[in-house]
């Protein structure tokens, strides 16, 4: 299911106009996501990492990376989320440094076999 034809584009702004009503285009009931302060100051740290890592080539995968791994994380989760929000707060101004060409990592050796 889904808005489908020449109303598709009206739905849509329908949805951001009226989170939570029913378009009169379609069968689908529309909601707006709320997100926790916590969830909100993670999506915003995520932007300016995007923003910081423009003009430095290599960055943005790294980062996309980063962020993909650590979204499995439960929301309950919040003592975990807040450290890696201080640490990636803490990256985020290494990066913004003009002198930053590399952000290093710390990677768990290969078990033996």
């Amino acid at each position: 299911m889904g808005c489908y034809g020449e109303a598709a584009s009206f739905s849509i702004l329908w949805s951001v106009l009226f989170p939570g009503h029913l378009c009169c285009w379609c069968p689908v009931f529309h909601t707006m996501v709320r997100h926790s302060k916590l969830q909100k100051q993670v999506l915003s740290l995520y932007r300016q990492f995007l923003r910081a890592g423009q003009d430095k080539p290599g960055f943005l995968p790294r980062i996309q990376d980063e962020f993909r791994e650590n979204s499995h994380i439960k929301k309950t989760d919040v003592m975990h989320i807040e450290y890696l929000y201080r640490r990636g707060q803490r990256q985020l101004d290494q990066l913004k440094d003009v002198n930053t060409k590399q952000l290093g990592t710390f990677s768990k050796p290969k078990a033996e076999r």
